[in-house]
Protein backbone atom coordinates (compact mmCIF):
# COMPACT_ATOMS: atom_id res chain seq x y z
CA UNK A 1 0.00 0.00 0.00
CA UNK A 2 1.21 3.48 -0.84
CA UNK A 3 2.26 5.55 2.17
CA UNK A 4 -0.35 8.26 2.66
CA UNK A 5 -1.09 10.80 5.37
CA UNK A 6 -4.07 8.70 6.50
CA UNK A 7 -1.91 5.58 6.76
CA UNK A 8 0.69 7.54 8.73
CA UNK A 9 -1.94 8.84 11.16
CA UNK A 10 -3.51 5.42 11.63
CA UNK A 11 -0.07 3.84 12.13
CA UNK A 12 0.70 6.50 14.74
CA UNK A 13 -2.47 5.56 16.62
CA UNK A 14 -1.38 1.90 16.63
CA UNK A 15 2.09 2.92 17.85
CA UNK A 16 0.58 5.03 20.62
CA UNK A 17 -2.00 2.72 22.17
CA UNK A 18 -2.73 -0.04 19.70
CA UNK A 19 -2.02 -3.71 19.30
CA UNK A 20 -1.83 -6.29 16.53
CA UNK A 21 -3.10 -9.79 17.35
CA UNK A 22 -3.40 -13.08 15.49
CA UNK A 23 -3.84 -16.75 16.31
CA UNK A 24 -2.94 -17.79 12.79
CA UNK A 25 -6.49 -17.80 11.46
CA UNK A 26 -7.90 -14.55 12.84
CA UNK A 27 -6.23 -11.16 12.51
CA UNK A 28 -7.07 -8.08 14.57
CA UNK A 29 -5.99 -4.48 14.81
CA UNK A 30 -6.98 -3.02 18.19
CA UNK A 31 -6.74 0.36 19.91
CA UNK A 32 -7.65 1.13 23.53
CA UNK A 33 -9.24 4.39 24.64
CA UNK A 34 -11.45 6.04 27.26
CA UNK A 35 -15.23 5.69 27.07
CA UNK A 36 -15.68 9.28 28.28
CA UNK A 37 -13.15 10.95 26.02
CA UNK A 38 -12.40 8.94 22.89
CA UNK A 39 -15.70 8.01 21.23
CA UNK A 40 -15.57 10.83 18.67
CA UNK A 41 -11.92 10.07 17.98
CA UNK A 42 -12.67 6.39 17.41
CA UNK A 43 -15.34 7.37 14.88
CA UNK A 44 -12.63 9.41 13.12
CA UNK A 45 -10.33 6.36 13.09
CA UNK A 46 -13.19 4.22 11.76
CA UNK A 47 -13.45 6.47 8.70
CA UNK A 48 -9.71 6.28 8.14
CA UNK A 49 -9.77 2.48 8.51
CA UNK A 50 -12.52 2.15 5.91
CA UNK A 51 -10.73 4.48 3.49
CA UNK A 52 -7.52 2.47 3.86
CA UNK A 53 -8.72 -1.10 4.23
CA UNK A 54 -12.32 -1.01 2.95
CA UNK A 55 -13.61 -2.49 6.17
CA UNK A 56 -15.45 -1.10 9.19
CA UNK A 57 -14.40 -2.05 12.73
CA UNK A 58 -16.69 -3.99 15.02
CA UNK A 59 -19.05 -2.09 17.28
CA UNK A 60 -16.82 -0.46 19.90
CA UNK A 61 -16.43 -2.68 22.95
CA UNK A 62 -16.79 -1.14 26.41
CA UNK A 63 -15.19 -2.57 29.55
CA UNK A 64 -15.44 -0.29 32.56
CA UNK A 65 -13.96 3.04 31.49
CA UNK A 66 -12.10 1.40 28.61
CA UNK A 67 -13.27 1.71 25.01
CA UNK A 68 -11.88 -0.71 22.41
CA UNK A 69 -11.56 -0.23 18.65
CA UNK A 70 -11.27 -3.62 16.95
CA UNK A 71 -10.78 -4.14 13.23
CA UNK A 72 -10.75 -7.79 12.12
CA UNK A 73 -8.84 -7.74 8.86
CA UNK A 74 -5.93 -9.86 7.64
CA UNK A 75 -5.28 -7.22 4.98
CA UNK A 76 -4.90 -4.43 7.54
CA UNK A 77 -2.85 -6.67 9.84
CA UNK A 78 -0.42 -7.57 7.07
CA UNK A 79 0.04 -3.98 5.95
CA UNK A 80 0.88 -2.87 9.49
CA UNK A 81 2.86 -5.95 10.47
CA UNK A 82 4.62 -7.22 7.35
CA UNK A 83 4.47 -4.03 5.31
CA UNK A 84 5.41 -1.47 7.97
CA UNK A 85 7.08 -3.69 10.56
CA UNK A 86 4.79 -3.06 13.55
CA UNK A 87 5.42 -5.91 16.01
CA UNK A 88 2.45 -8.14 16.87
CA UNK A 89 1.86 -9.17 20.47
CA UNK A 90 3.06 -8.01 23.86
CA UNK A 91 6.60 -7.13 22.79
CA UNK A 92 5.35 -4.19 20.76
CA UNK A 93 5.35 -1.66 23.60
CA UNK A 94 9.13 -1.84 24.10
CA UNK A 95 10.21 -2.29 20.49
CA UNK A 96 7.92 -0.13 18.38
CA UNK A 97 9.22 2.74 16.27
CA UNK A 98 7.79 4.87 13.47
CA UNK A 99 8.41 2.75 10.36
CA UNK A 100 11.34 3.69 8.16
CA UNK A 101 9.06 3.88 5.11
CA UNK A 102 7.20 6.75 6.82
CA UNK A 103 10.35 8.51 7.99
CA UNK A 104 11.76 8.37 4.46
CA UNK A 105 8.75 10.32 3.18
CA UNK A 106 9.87 13.34 5.21
CA UNK A 107 8.23 15.68 7.67
CA UNK A 108 5.07 16.14 5.57
CA UNK A 109 4.21 12.51 6.33
CA UNK A 110 6.00 11.68 9.58
CA UNK A 111 4.21 14.51 11.38
CA UNK A 112 0.93 12.67 10.75
CA UNK A 113 2.35 9.67 12.60
CA UNK A 114 3.23 12.01 15.47
CA UNK A 115 -0.36 13.24 15.48
CA UNK A 116 -1.64 9.67 15.78
CA UNK A 117 0.78 8.93 18.63
CA UNK A 118 -0.22 12.10 20.47
CA UNK A 119 -3.94 11.47 20.00
CA UNK A 120 -3.72 8.02 21.60
CA UNK A 121 -0.82 8.19 24.04
CA UNK A 122 -0.14 11.86 24.65
CA UNK A 123 -1.38 14.46 27.10
CA UNK A 124 -1.94 18.20 26.91
CA UNK A 125 -2.11 19.96 30.26
CA UNK A 126 -1.68 23.38 31.79
CA UNK A 127 0.03 24.42 35.03
CA UNK A 128 0.32 27.67 36.94
CA UNK A 129 4.11 28.01 37.14
CA UNK A 130 4.45 31.73 37.93
CA UNK A 131 1.01 32.67 36.56
CA UNK A 132 -2.19 33.36 38.49
CA UNK A 133 -4.04 30.80 36.38
CA UNK A 134 -3.05 27.41 34.99
CA UNK A 135 -2.03 28.63 31.54
CA UNK A 136 1.49 27.25 31.05
CA UNK A 137 1.14 24.49 28.41
CA UNK A 138 2.83 21.12 28.31
CA UNK A 139 2.59 18.39 25.68
CA UNK A 140 3.91 15.01 26.75
CA UNK A 141 4.10 11.65 24.99
CA UNK A 142 4.98 8.58 27.05
CA UNK A 143 6.38 5.29 25.78
CA UNK A 144 8.26 2.23 27.02
CA UNK A 145 10.15 2.04 23.72
CA UNK A 146 13.52 3.74 24.15
CA UNK A 147 14.09 3.79 20.41
CA UNK A 148 10.72 5.43 19.80
CA UNK A 149 11.49 8.07 22.42
CA UNK A 150 14.81 8.87 20.74
CA UNK A 151 13.19 8.83 17.31
CA UNK A 152 10.30 11.15 18.22
CA UNK A 153 12.58 13.55 20.10
CA UNK A 154 14.94 13.68 17.11
CA UNK A 155 12.11 14.29 14.65
CA UNK A 156 10.83 17.18 16.73
CA UNK A 157 14.25 18.79 17.15
CA UNK A 158 15.04 18.54 13.45
CA UNK A 159 11.82 20.38 12.69
CA UNK A 160 12.24 23.28 15.09
CA UNK A 161 10.65 21.99 18.31
CA UNK A 162 12.44 22.37 21.64
CA UNK A 163 11.60 18.94 23.01
CA UNK A 164 13.01 17.05 25.98
CA UNK A 165 13.49 13.30 26.41
CA UNK A 166 13.55 11.88 29.94
CA UNK A 167 13.13 8.50 31.62
CA UNK A 168 14.56 5.02 31.79
CA UNK A 169 13.70 1.43 30.91
CA UNK A 170 11.88 0.76 34.19
CA UNK A 171 9.66 3.86 34.35
CA UNK A 172 9.34 4.47 30.65
CA UNK A 173 10.26 7.52 28.61
CA UNK A 174 8.62 10.91 28.24
CA UNK A 175 9.03 13.36 25.36
CA UNK A 176 7.94 16.82 26.49
CA UNK A 177 7.29 20.11 24.71
CA UNK A 178 6.66 23.15 26.88
CA UNK A 179 5.53 26.75 26.55
CA UNK A 180 3.08 28.76 24.51
CA UNK A 181 5.32 29.15 21.46
CA UNK A 182 5.85 25.40 21.15
CA UNK A 183 2.16 24.64 21.70
CA UNK A 184 1.16 27.00 18.90
CA UNK A 185 3.81 25.49 16.62
CA UNK A 186 2.43 22.00 17.36
CA UNK A 187 -1.14 23.08 16.58
CA UNK A 188 -0.06 24.85 13.40
CA UNK A 189 2.18 22.11 12.01
CA UNK A 190 0.90 18.84 13.52
CA UNK A 191 -2.46 19.43 15.18
CA UNK A 192 -4.89 17.10 16.93
CA UNK A 193 -7.57 14.77 15.61
CA UNK A 194 -8.67 13.76 19.10
CA UNK A 195 -11.14 16.29 20.50
CA UNK A 196 -9.95 15.63 24.05
CA UNK A 197 -6.85 17.67 23.11
CA UNK A 198 -8.58 20.04 20.71
CA UNK A 199 -11.15 21.17 23.29
CA UNK A 200 -8.43 21.78 25.86
CA UNK A 201 -6.57 23.97 23.40
CA UNK A 202 -9.69 25.98 22.54
CA UNK A 203 -10.47 26.47 26.23
CA UNK A 204 -6.88 27.61 26.76
CA UNK A 205 -7.17 30.16 23.96
CA UNK A 206 -10.38 31.49 25.51
CA UNK A 207 -8.67 31.94 28.89
CA UNK A 208 -5.78 33.81 27.26
CA UNK A 209 -8.20 36.06 25.35
CA UNK A 210 -10.17 36.78 28.52
CA UNK A 211 -6.99 37.59 30.44
CA UNK A 212 -5.83 39.94 27.68
CA UNK A 213 -9.20 41.72 27.68
CA UNK A 214 -9.06 42.23 31.46
CA UNK A 215 -5.50 43.53 31.23
CA UNK A 216 -6.43 46.03 28.50
CA UNK A 217 -10.08 47.04 29.12
CA UNK A 218 -9.83 50.12 26.92
CA UNK A 219 -8.88 48.15 23.82
CA UNK A 220 -11.44 45.44 24.48
CA UNK A 221 -14.28 47.98 24.53
CA UNK A 222 -13.41 49.63 21.21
Amino acid sequence: MKVSKELCEFTGAIIGDGNLWTDGSRYRVEIAGDTRLDLTYFLHLSKIAYNLFKKHPYKFRVKGNQLYFRLQSKYAFNILNKGLGIFAGRGKSRTVIIPKSIIKKGWRYSKWALRGIMDTDGTLFFSRKTYKKAIYPSIEIRTFSRNLGIQVNGLLWRNGFRSHLRGNEDRGYSIGIYGETMLRKWVREIGFSNQRHGYKYLAHKAILAESAAVAQPGRASR
